[in-house]
Parts: structure tokens; C-alpha cells; sequence
């Protein structure tokens, strides 16, 4: 019997700091409570971000992008840019980044004030580093000292009341600094309420990168890791891309969003959340709202070759039965040619 994990064994937390904004929905009027040190960092404080990391991968249906302007920085990132290449430490950053929030705060009437909790991290399963950051509140379960801005226990997570949170994948940003790798994405959010959460991206800058081949690209590749994963037959796999196919291309056909929640129940009514959190995690990057591009989505139900001497495009129903794919020869062989497709080739032949 394998040995069961310690949570948070692949969590490596290097800095963690809590701080507080004081505001009232509907008043502009806002305090900052900023800590005076980080906290030492034990197997509660590991535990508690562990707790978070996987609520927002698994939990939630993540939105992805990257900074909005990378030649003029906001202040939040300007700072973590600072404490990136070492110019300012992990407390500073947090600091100089609550001044900003709390300015941000001033001009959101809607928002509420709640403890700001910034970590820094490495996430060993794929060794890459992130800073999280994410608002919570008492009453949502988290026990957390107001006087002191420390942990003092966690119990009765209410995970589902997280709406605002961000996860930077520090790695991949620098990597896309260095143009070393065609990184499209490295910001990730919790979805939230729209009118909750969009003062959130405006602090840390965040703009939608994806566009819509990219979007249907990746659910597509998603979908694919899927089947494969959970061993479906060739039938099945093929029912369950059609399904997915027609309700996109009626999505597209009336202007209507296309959302992965939907789509995870499409192709498992059984365990309707099994595809969203498969699909939502960072390795393959599908948000909650996918933009679709008909090209890329008819893969789902098409076989479809562009070539300059000539273009084939059939349903992937067919093969096996009226089409036939010869491996060893490298040879398509199709049956039950149309009149039509006949007379030409006996025109031209």
C-alpha cells in the first residue's frame, strides 16, 4: 500500500505576509493594516497555502492571461518586478503593492475590506515558482489574528467564497522576458463575481491573451489528454467530441459564450466537474469561457488536410467504415464515392 502524502509536501513556501484593508461596500473610505515582519514559516502556514493552491486549481475555474502592459508596469508591477530581480525584499513588495490596492479599493464601491495574504512559493511537481495572492475574510472559515496578522488556525475552509485570488508563475514570466519559450499565458485567477473580482485584475494588470484559435486550441488538446487518459473506446471518444462540437458551433452560430462548466457535463454527466478541473489546471490552461474558433473546433468532429495540391475534409465517423486508413502503405482508401464527386473524376480523368 503506497504511503499517503503529507499535504503540502510539494509546496516549498519561502515567504508569507498578511495584511489588511478596512473598507465597507458602498463607502469609498479605506485603512491599510500593514504587518511588520513576515511570518516564520511552519507546517500551519504550509498547510494553509497548500489548502489554497489546490482550492484554486481544483475548485475553481481559473482565467488566464498575462500582464497587460509589460513596457509601463502598474505599480503592483513594478514592484514585483522589483522583488523578481532582487531589487526590494518580499515585505517591501507586499507593502509598497497594499498601497496601491488600497488606492484601487478608494475607486471600487462594490469592494469589501479583507485580510490580503501574499505568498512565495515553489510548487515541486513541476518546479516552477509563484507568488499567490488572495483576499479572505474571518467569516469565510480562515481564522486569522487582526491584531497580530498571523495564522492561528484553519479549519472549515469555505473555499467556494474565494472570488478574489491570483497566481503569478514567476518561472514562466521570466521566461517570457527572456523570449526563451512561447509562454502564452503565467497569470491565472479565480473567475468570482464579475463585480467583485474585475477591480482585482485591474490592480494586478492583468489583459487576456488568448485569442480565439489559442482558447479552442487548448480545449481541444485538453479534450484529446482526456480521452486518452480515461481510456475511452474509439466510439465513445468520437460521441463525446461530437456532442462537444455541436454545442460549440451553436454557441458560435447564435453569439452565445462557450463555457467549460458546460462542456465538463457534456462529455461526463455523471461526474460533471471531472473535465473543468482536468481542463482548468496550468498544464493545460482552459478558462471557464472559451473563445471559439470554428476552424479549430470542427477537429472535433472533422478530419480536415489544406495541402497546395488538393484538400480533403471528412467526418471522423467515416473512418473505418466508408474511408479507409491503411497504415503499413500509407494509404486512404474511400468507398461510396458521390455522384457528383464521380462525374468529375470521370470528366478530368
Amino acid at each position: 500500500m503506497p504511503l499517503l502524502k503529507e499535504k503540502g509536501h510539494n509546496i516549498d513556501l519561502s515567504h508569507l505576509v498578511i495584511h489588511k484593508a478596512n473598507k465597507v461596500a458602498g463607502e469609498k473610505k479605506v485603512t491599510i493594516k500593514l504587518a511588520d515582519e513576515e511570518l516564520k514559516i511552519n507546517k500551519q502556514e504550509k498547510y494553509f497555502v497548500a489548502d489554497i493552491r489546490e482550492a484554486f486549481q481544483k475548485k475553481s475555474l481559473p482565467t488566464y492571461g498575462i500582464f497587460e502592459n509589460q513596457e509601463v508596469y502598474n505599480i503592483f508591477q513594478q514592484q514585483i518586478s522589483k522583488y523578481k530581480d532582487k531589487e526590494t525584499n518580499f515585505l517591501n513588495f507586499t507593502k509598497e503593492s497594499m498601497k496601491y490596492y488600497e488606492r484601487i479599493l478608494k475607486d471600487t464601491t462594490q469592494a469589501t475590506g479583507a485580510f490580503v495574504v501574499f505568498a512565495d512559493f515553489i510548487f515541486s511537481d513541476n518546479n516552477d515558482r509563484y507568488i499567490l495572492i488572495f483576499s479572505i475574510n474571518n467569516k469565510q472559515g480562515y481564522n486569522l489574528n487582526e491584531d497580530q496578522l498571523t495564522v492561528e488556525q484553519i479549519k472549515n475552509l469555505e473555499l467556494n467564497k474565494l472570488d478574489v485570488a491570483s497566481m503569478i508563475n514567476i518561472t514562466k514570466w521570466q521566461k517570457s522576458i527572456d523570449n526563451a519559450e512561447d509562454i502564452k499565458t503565467y497569470l491565472s485567477f479565480i473567475r468570482g463575481k464579475k463585480n467583485i473580482s474585475a477591480y482585482f485584475l485591474n490592480f494586478i494588470g492583468c489583459a487576456d491573451k488568448s485569442n480565439n484559435h489559442e482558447s479552442s486550441m487548448r480545449l481541444l488538446n485538453a479534450i484529446n489528454k482526456y480521452c486518452t487518459e480515461k481510456k475511452y473506446d474509439k466510439g465513445e471518444t468520437e460521441t463525446k467530441k461530437k456532442i462537444v462540437f455541436d454545442y460549440c458551433h451553436d454557441s458560435i452560430k447564435n453569439k452565445k459564450e462557450i463555457l467549460l462548466s458546460h462542456i465538463s457535463v457534456l462529455i461526463d454527466s455523471e461526474n460533471p466537474d471531472n473535465f473543468s478541473m482536468f481542463a482548468s489546471d496550468e498544464k493545460y490552461g482552459v478558462g471557464e469561457i472559451i473563445k471559439g474558433d470554428k476552424n479549430v473546433l470542427r477537429s472535433l468532429k472533422f478530419i480536415r488536410h489544406k495541402g497546395e495540391n488538393f484538400s480533403i475534409e471528412f467526418n471522423n465517423s467515416l473512418i473505418g467504415k466508408d474511408i479507409i486508413y491503411n497504415k503499413d502503405k500509407q494509404q486512404l482508401l474511400i468507398k461510396h464515392l458521390p455522384e457528383d464527386l464521380i462525374s468529375q473524376l470521370q470528366t478530368n480523368g
